[in-house]
C-alpha cells in the first residue's frame, strides 16, 4: 500500500472510530454524520482529511479510499471500478440485427 493510501486508510478509520453509531442500524442522521466524519466538498466537518490542499495525487487517493469506505458501510452505493464489474447482460436487442 502506498504512503498516500496508509494514511488515507488510517485517517478514515480514525474518523469512523469517534462516532458512536450502530453501524447495524444505520438511521439516516448516522449515515449522514459518517459521511461528514470523512468531508468531501460541501460538509462543513473537515478534520479528518490529512493531507493540506486537496488537490492532486493526495486527495484522489483519499477521495477513493473515502468512497471504499462508505460503500463498505453501506451508506452510498457501490462504485463500478473496472470492466469486470458491469453486470452482464445481452447485447443483442430483438429487431437491431434486421435494420441494415
Amino acid at each position: 500500500m502506498s504512503y498516500w493510501r496508509e494514511r488515507a486508510v488510517s485517517a478514515i478509520e480514525t474518523a469512523i472510530a469517534t462516532i458512536n453509531v450502530d453501524f447495524q442500524n444505520l438511521s439516516a442522521s448516522d449515515k449522514q454524520q459518517l459521511k461528514c466524519a470523512m468531508p468531501a466538498a460541501g460538509c462543513a466537518y473537515d478534520a479528518a482529511y490529512p493531507f493540506g490542499v486537496r488537490k492532486n495525487h493526495p486527495y484522489q487517493v483519499w477521495l477513493d479510499e473515502r468512497q471504499k469506505a462508505l460503500e463498505m458501510l453501506g451508506i452510498v452505493n457501490k462504485k463500478i471500478r473496472s470492466k469486470d464489474e458491469l453486470p452482464l447482460f445481452d447485447l443483442a436487442v430483438p429487431g437491431q440485427q434486421s435494420l441494415f
